[in-house]
C-alpha cells in the first residue's frame, strides 16, 4: 500500500495538509477507505473538480496515492490513504519566520478540526448513538503544576497507553471507531517555580 507516512519537517508538506478541505479529505479515506473524488464530496464540501486537485495535491506530498485497482473503468479515480498519520512538531519549523507561520497555521486547522468534532458530538451524538455510548463518553480537564521535563514524561506515559489500545489485535468484537483529542500546555497563573511575579521576563 506504500510507504507510512514520516514526520513531516518540510514546510511545503506541512502546507499542504494544512489546508482544511485537504484535511478533511484525508480525514475521510482514513476513516472510510477508498473513494473516488465524486464519492468524497458526499462528505467534503466542494466540486468534484476541485476536491480532485486537493487529492493529488496530497498525493504529490505523500500522504494518499491512487488505487486503480480499484477502478471499473478508466474513467474512474480511486484514492486511499496511506498509512501513518499526519504529525509534525514546531520545533522543527524555527528556521524561518514563514515556516513558524505554516506549522502555527497547521496547528490552527488541526485544532480547528477537534473542536468542530467535538461540537459535533456534543449536538448529536447522545441522540445518534444512544444513551450506552453517551455514558462511556469522556471529556475532561485538570491543571497540574508541571516542570517541561514533567511535562514531556507525562506525554510519552500518554502515548505509551494510547497506543496500546489502539495496537490490540481486532477481535471482531462490537467496536466503533473513537476520537480521542488531548492538548497540555502551561497556562498564566501562578508563576512558575523559581520566578517570582516581580521579575522581568
Amino acid at each position: 500500500m506504500g510507504r507510512k507516512t514520516a514526520r513531516i519537517t518540510d514546510p511545503k508538506t506541512l502546507k499542504v495538509i494544512a489546508h482544511p478541505a485537504r484535511l478533511r479529505l484525508y480525514e475521510v479515506l482514513v476513516a472510510g477507505g477508498p473513494a473516488t473524488a465524486a464519492q468524497l464530496a458526499r462528505h467534503v464540501a466542494g466540486a468534484p473538480g476541485s476536491l480532485s486537485y486537493h487529492l493529488r495535491q496530497l498525493a504529490a506530498h505523500g500522504f494518499i496515492e491512487e488505487a486503480p485497482d480499484l477502478g471499473s473503468d478508466g474513467r474512474e479515480r480511486w484514492w486511499r490513504a496511506i498509512p501513518g498519520g499526519v504529525r509534525w512538531s514546531p520545533e522543527d519549523f524555527e528556521d524561518s519566520p514563514g515556516a513558524r507561520e505554516v506549522a502555527a497555521t497547521a496547528q490552527r486547522v488541526l485544532t480547528g478540526r477537534h473542536i468542530d468534532r467535538l461540537e459535533e458530538w456534543l449536538a448529536t451524538g447522545p441522540r445518534r448513538w444512544g444513551p450506552t455510548w453517551a455514558s462511556a463518553a469522556r471529556s475532561t480537564d485538570t491543571v497540574l503544576r508541571l516542570d517541561p521535563d514533567e511535562l514531556r514524561e507525562l506525554g510519552d506515559e500518554l502515548d505509551a497507553v494510547i497506543a496500546r489500545w489502539a495496537n490490540r489485535p481486532d477481535d471482531g468484537s462490537d467496536r466503533e471507531q473513537v476520537f480521542l483529542f488531548l492538548h497540555a500546555f502551561p497556562i498564566e497563573g501562578s508563576p512558575p517555580v523559581g520566578r517570582s511575579s516581580d521579575q522581568p521576563e
